[in-house]
């Protein structure tokens, strides 16, 4: 994967990383972070051949990046003020 592609915007990349962030620090097995980051992989593929818009990686980056975070059921936004 090459940012230097014209096709990378800074959103797309930022999303990139992120969902890389989130495989890395989700504490999966091997074999679960292997798949995780393969699918990140192609996607990224996609996007340097122009398969993959960039609306369409940002959107399975952040889903990716969605299910690998956490959730508490005390967070800060479910309190009921």
């Amino acid at each position: 994967m090459s940012f230097n592609s014209r096709r990378w915007q800074v959103r797309t990349i930022v999303a990139r990383v992120q969902a890389t962030a989130a495989v890395g620090t989700a504490g999966l097995d091997t074999a679960a972070r292997a798949d995780r980051k393969l699918e990140i992989l192609r996607i990224a593929d996609g996007v340097d051949a122009g398969r993959v818009s960039n609306d369409e990686a940002v959107a399975a980056f952040e889903r990716l990046a969605e299910e690998l975070r956490p959730h508490s059921e005390g967070s800060l936004g479910s309190a009921g003020c």
